[in-house]
């Protein structure tokens, strides 16, 4: 069996059945098929097997490593809500990441002055839609706001 399969169903096993629900709504199957595949095949040989040939070949080290850690935070479970958001990412990787899995940002809202894990910043509930078939999917990523000298 694919350990693909065990994992995500190890992690909805763990989920109450509100969070299960929520998960299903916002294509998070999807989004972790996704997000497993590149971490597992990585950027050259995904964007060649990818429709939209994502990651953009332009895209350097760093923003891999940006798209590596959202992948591997989607595949904790993470973003799902705010108490749980995505972080490390900041708005424009969060979107990379998105478009990775070929959403596009359709929404948003953002709490200013919110503290997750200690640290203050900005919590963003950005709803998205599918490229090609119109779903539609909402998840959260919380930014630290710079510190200044």
């Amino acid at each position: 069996m694919n350990s693909n399969v065990v994992n995500i169903t190890a992690l909805f096993d763990s989920m109450s059945e509100e969070q299960q629900n929520y998960a299903i709504e916002n294509q998070f199957p999807y989004i972790y098929s996704k997000a497993s595949k590149f971490l597992k095949i990585g950027a050259e040989l995904y964007r060649k097997d990818d429709f939209f040939n994502q990651p953009p070949s332009d895209f350097d080290e760093e923003d891999i490593a940006i798209l590596q850690h959202g992948c591997r935070q989607v595949i904790a479970g993470i973003g799902m809500s705010a108490e749980n958001p995505f972080t490390g990412l900041d708005v424009s990787g969060f979107s990379a990441l998105m478009e990775l899995f070929h959403f596009q940002s359709i929404g948003r809202k953002t709490n200013h002055g919110k503290v997750f894990n200690g640290e203050k910043g900005a919590l963003d509930c950005i709803k998205f839609k599918h490229m090609i078939d119109g779903r539609i999917g909402e998840y959260f990523n919380f930014c630290v706001y710079p510190k200044f000298d």
